[in-house]
């Protein structure tokens, strides 16, 4: 989370437009946290190499391979955005999350944060027995990083909803142009919905969450993204919003729990109640702050879209996951 958070910071330094260069505060926590982990990761190694002596193998823990793999291939990345710096200069906007070295930070990132879950997943049978904790936070910080490097798509940060879809013939440059707006909008609703439903999806299959997950998922992804835009957007009214969502959605799975339904019926649940109660609290918010643009129809169809693509995922990969145990 340590590298996490710092990777934010960067991006709300990037939205400011503080002075920027490799060699920044920002920067200097994000490769802090990187070495830090990545020292870890080699003591855990060494810890447990199979033999002492100058024969002695190194030996990282069942799971971690692909984790220390991707130490190297950030700081790889880290070297080339040093030198992609120097040649183009410094990024701005969408280029700085498009950039080449930028996207084999975020790809070493994948790798090195799945340590714990690919570790618990290497236990086979001890699965549902293992800690949770660290599975929790290390798929809360995989989710943060890929809303971090789709944030040009980010629900919590687009203002679309404050557009006004202007009413113009169809097929007319007008309407190309006011309507554009609204569908990137959708988009960013539907992909953020993804971000956050998936990996707690992929939790909920396995374990037995307790009470509280999803509040923490929701209110960590408001939180981050907020700290992007330095909170102008909605100041910390969105951070209300995905709380008391969570809490709901909360609520309501957990009555779902206790009445007995069967563990892919909660499943398809999370799937739907998440965005259903996190995208309209947060409408409702830019209600009362801003004043909504949107369409009742665009505004009520962005959240049951959002709904409906999370359930229709979940049951593909459902379904993927029962032909390959049948297989």
């Amino acid at each position: 989370m340590w590298i996490v958070v710092a990777v934010f910071v960067d991006g709300r330094a990037h939205w400011l437009g503080l002075p920027d260069s490799f060699f920044t505060p920002w920067h200097g926590a994000l490769y802090g946290g990187l070495t830090a982990l990545g020292g870890w990761l080699v003591v855990m190694g060494w810890r447990r190499r199979t033999t002492s002596g100058p024969a002695a193998v190194f030996a990282p823990p069942r799971g971690y391979g692909w984790a220390l793999t991707g130490a190297v291939v950030f700081a790889a990345g880290g070297a080339a955005d040093m030198i992609w710096h120097e040649i183009f200069g410094i990024e701005a906007g969408i280029d700085a999350l498009l950039s080449p070295s930028h996207l084999v930070l975020f790809a070493g990132a994948g790798m090195l944060l799945s340590g714990p879950v690919l570790a618990a997943r290497a236990k086979e049978g001890n699965l549902p027995k293992t800690p949770l904790l660290p599975i929790v936070v290390a798929v809360l910080a995989l989710s943060a990083v890929a809303a971090f490097a789709l944030s040009f798509l980010s629900a919590f940060l687009t203002d679309s909803p404050l557009q006004a879809v202007g009413d113009f013939p169809e097929g007319t440059p007008e309407h190309v142009a006011t309507e554009s707006r609204a569908v990137a909008g959708l988009g960013s609703f539907v992909v953020t919905s993804l971000v956050i439903v998936l990996p707690l999806v992929y939790l909920r299959r396995t374990w037995r969450l307790p009470f509280g997950i999803v509040t923490a998922f929701v209110i960590a992804h408001a939180t981050l993204a907020s700290i992007v835009v330095d909170f102008a957007f909605t100041g910390a009214w969105s951070i209300v919003a995905a709380a008391t969502a969570g809490l709901i959605a909360d609520t309501a799975l957990d009555i779902m729990r206790r009445s007995g339904l069967s563990s892919r019926v909660l499943t398809l649940a999370t799937a739907a109640v998440i965005p259903t109660l996190l995208w309209s609290a947060l409408m409702l918010t830019l209600e009362l702050t801003h004043g909504l643009q949107w369409s009742a129809e665009l505004t009520g169809g962005v959240v049951v879209v959002s709904a409906m693509v999370s359930v229709v995922i979940t049951l593909l990969l459902d379904r993927r996951e029962l032909v390959a145990a049948t297989r």
